[in-house]
């Protein structure tokens, strides 16, 4: 009898201590074989819990409705580092974690969607994780862990990027306009070639399967018949200088008779405008540039003359994405399945001078 209560201690020990291991949530994350049967945090029954006009089930926190930011881990699976709109989107989510003291767990996919989707999972298991944020690189590929999410009493929030699923699967979308934004570029567009005879554009779009790409993409389409624009080539440069750069470079090597540059983020607007130099043009004149997100890469080149126009995507989302990760703890069901970020345009021709103050305000 003495030994069997002593192997029983020893397990009893061991499953502590295997408890105690698991993997860092910064680092790779690797998705255990099937979830832990206590990772689910207590919830009561979905009939009890409130839900969002789209169908949304929330799980609500033990702490509502009394919750408060200290009470909010959230694990955050961001795209990359691909970009200086990436960079300040990343920093708002550090800087104003520490500010609130929010305990944040960041996770870089370092832009694959397989890294996003194990770290999706590895948030899943984690019971000390009580928020999700995704910025997803695709629209498509996350039903799974967002069935997970739903079991594992995780609160779901969409940052930047939409994704295509029902609203049902998520708490709320944050973040642009993309149509919108495609909208204004094309008008923005018609504008600066009213007084062309030709209306040749070419467009450098953003990663292939990006909801910002497509919607940029469909949202100039829709407008560019107003003035008679016609796009004449496009190809992706994957939110990338020394890429949009090389894309181009070929598009001038087929024609130059090329009349404005349509591209989806400044850094492929700023690859444009290098490869229009170098082939001995005046880029702002002899081609018109548009792009989008207006940080403070665009406004040197916009300052310049070099960048006809551009078009602001605000990436400072942390204090909206919080707020409403911290209302869905406290059982809100009333924030809408999009809440829109604020944005506004800037062009050239408002002057050197006014776009320095501008640019002085700015914060990315």
């Amino acid at each position: 009898m003495f030994r069997i209560k002593t192997i029983v201690f020893v397990i009893v020990i061991a499953a502590f201590a295997l408890a105690a291991c698991s993997p860092a949530a910064t680092q790779a994350p690797q998705a255990p074989a099937a979830p832990a049967a206590t990772a689910a945090p207590q919830q009561p029954a979905a009939a009890e819990q409130p839900t969002t006009s789209a169908g949304y089930v929330i799980p609500v926190a033990q702490c509502a409705p009394n919750c408060t930011y200290k009470d909010m881990t959230v694990g955050f699976i961001q795209t990359g580092s691909e970009s200086g709109w990436r960079a300040a989107n990343t920093s708002s989510f550090k800087e104003t974690a520490t500010q609130q003291g929010v305990n944040l767990k960041f996770y870089d996919a370092q832009n694959k969607i397989e890294n996003q989707v194990s770290a999706f999972h590895q948030f899943n298991q984690d019971p000390s994780v009580n928020v999700i944020i995704l910025a997803a690189l695709d629209v498509t590929g996350y039903d799974d862990v967002l069935k997970e999410a739903a079991q594992n009493g995780k609160v779901v929030v969409l940052e930047d990027r939409r994704i295509d699923a029902a609203p049902s699967n998520y708490y709320t979308y944050i973040g642009s306009d993309f149509l919108e934004e495609g909208h204004k570029s094309a008008v923005a567009m018609c504008d600066l070639l009213k007084d062309s005879t030709k209306k040749n554009i070419v467009e450098i779009s953003g990663a292939v399967g990006a909801s910002a790409a497509i919607d940029r993409a469909k949202g100039f389409r829709e407008k560019m018949g107003d003035c008679g624009m016609t796009i004449t080539d496009t190809q992706t440069g994957n939110w990338g200088v020394p890429e949009s750069k090389a894309v181009m470079e070929a598009f001038l090597k087929k024609s130059t008779d090329i009349q404005g540059v349509f591209a989806h983020n400044d850094e492929e607007a700023i690859g444009a405008i290098q490869a229009i130099q170098e082939a001995g043009l005046v880029p702002g004149k002899d081609i018109k540039v548009i792009g989008l997100d207006a940080t403070a890469d665009g406004f040197k080149y916009l300052i310049s003359g070099q960048l006809n126009a551009d078009i602001e995507c605000n990436p400072l989302l942390a204090p909206q994405v919080y707020d409403a990760a911290l209302k869905a703890m406290n059982g809100d069901a009333t924030v809408p399945t999009w809440v829109p970020s604020q944005e506004g345009e800037f062009f050239a021709a408002q002057g050197a001078d006014a776009l320095k103050a501008i640019l002085a305000t700015r914060k990315y």
